[in-house]
C-alpha cells in the first residue's frame, strides 16, 4: 500500500510540475508569501496538513514561491482573519470556526464527506472558494481533511452507567457543542492551548479536539478516556489574500492550486496513518477507550450534522443553504 501511495504521489507531482513548466521559465526571484497559521507545530496532526502542503509547493514550484509561517503565538486565532483579509498576512491556514461569527462558510465542510474528488467534482470546492473572494476578498487554493476520522471527545471519567456524559462540563469550540449537548453535557469555550490545564484544575471534565492529537499536546496526561466512534471531518483551508493573489504570476498561482489540489489527495490516507499510530501510543499510555452504544453513535454524528449546518445558517444564511443542497445533491451529507 506505501509503494502504491508512493509512486502515485509521485506521478501526481510530477504531473502538477509539467503543468507549471507549460507557463514558462521560472521567475528570477521568488514570489516571498507570509503565512499566519492558526496551529503551530505541537499540534500534531493538524500542523502535519500545512507541513504536507508547503513540501508539495516546494516539490511543484521548487523555488518559484517561498513561505514563512507565523502562528497563534503573533496572532490569536480568532483575530487572525482581519489581518490578512486587510494584507498584513498574505496567507492563512486555520480551521474556519475561528472566524466563524465573521462569515466562516468552510466551517460546513466538516459535515461533508471526506471526498477530495467529490468535494470537487459536486461544486462544494467552487462554491466555497467564490464566497471566500466575494465575502472576504481571499482565494482558497486548499480545503484539506486531516484525516478520514474527524474529530472525537476525551474524557477524565468513563461513560454514565446510561451511556452518556450528562452532568459533565466539556471543552469545545462551537464545531462540537452539538454533540457534547447530544450527550447531555455543557459546552465550556476554550482555546485549545488551555485544554490541559482546565482538565487538570478540574474547569472541565473532558474535551472536544481532532482525533489525533492527545499525545503532541500531553492531553493523556489529564484525560484516561477517549470515546469513539469519531465523528464529522476536521477540515482545514488555505486562503491567500485576493491582492496577493492577482500580484502573482500565472505559474506561481498553479504551483499553490496544484499542491492544494494533491495535498487533499494525501491527507485522509496520511492523516489515517497518524491517527493509527496515535491510537496504539494511547493503547500503551492506559487511555482507555469507551465505546458508545449504536443509537448514541448514531445521535451524535446527527447531532454533528446538523449543528454544523445551523452554525452555518447562524454566519451565512443563505449561503450555507446552497452549499447544503449541493452537498445533499451530490449524496456527501445528511
Amino acid at each position: 500500500m506505501r509503494t502504491i501511495q508512493k509512486t502515485l504521489r509521485q506521478t501526481l507531482i510530477a504531473a502538477a510540475a509539467v503543468t507549471v513548466a507549460a507557463f514558462g521559465a521560472a521567475p528570477a526571484e521568488s514570489a516571498e508569501l507570509k503565512l499566519l497559521s492558526s496551529f503551530n507545530s505541537t499540534q500534531k496532526p493538524t500542523y502535519a496538513v500545512l507541513e504536507r502542503y508547503l513540501e508539495n509547493v516546494a516539490n511543484i514550484g521548487g523555488d518559484a514561491v517561498k513561505i514563512t509561517i507565523s502562528g497563534p503565538e503573533v496572532v490569536p486565532i480568532f483575530e487572525q482573519l482581519q489581518p490578512v483579509v486587510a494584507g498584513v498576512f498574505d496567507m492563512l491556514y486555520t480551521h474556519p470556526v475561528f472566524h466563524a461569527g465573521e462569515g466562516g462558510l468552510a466551517l460546513t465542510v466538516d459535515a461533508i464527506d471526506v471526498d477530495p474528488i467529490a468535494r470537487r467534482e459536486s461544486g462544494v470546492w467552487d462554491y466555497v472558494d467564490s464566497f471566500y473572494q466575494k465575502q472576504h476578498g481571499l482565494k482558497m487554493v486548499a480545503m484539506m481533511s486531516v484525516s478520514m476520522y474527524g474529530y472525537h471527545l476525551f474524557t477524565k471519567e468513563p461513560l454514565s452507567e446510561a451511556g452518556d456524559l450528562a452532568g459533565r462540563k466539556v471543552r469545545g469550540t462551537p464545531t462540537y457543542h452539538g454533540v457534547i449537548r447530544a450527550l447531555g453535557a455543557e459546552p465550556v469555550v476554550l482555546p485549545g492551548s488551555e485544554i490541559y490545564s482546565a482538565l487538570q484544575k478540574g474547569i472541565v471534565d473532558g474535551a472536544g479536539w481532532p482525533a489525533a492529537g492527545m499525545v503532541s499536546m500531553k492531553h493523556f496526561e489529564v484525560a484516561n478516556y477517549r470515546l469513539r466512534p469519531t465523528f464529522g471531518a476536521a477540515t482545514q483551508p488555505v486562503f491567500v489574500n485576493l491582492k496577493a493573489w492577482e500580484a502573482l504570476s500565472a505559474e506561481e498561482q498553479s504551483v499553490l492550486l496544484e499542491a492544494g489540489k494533491l495535498t487533499e489527495l494525501e491527507m485522509p490516507w496520511i492523516g489515517n496513518g497518524i491517527q493509527n499510530e496515535e491510537d496504539m501510543k494511547l493503547d500503551e499510555l492506559g487511555v482507555k477507550v469507551e465505546t458508545l452504544s449504536p443509537a448514541t453513535a448514531a445521535k451524535v454524528q446527527t447531532a454533528f450534522i446538523e449543528s454544523i449546518w445551523a452554525l452555518g445558517g447562524d454566519c451565512c444564511g443563505e449561503a450555507a443553504g446552497a452549499l447544503r443542497t449541493i452537498a445533499l445533491d451530490a449524496g456527501l451529507t445528511q
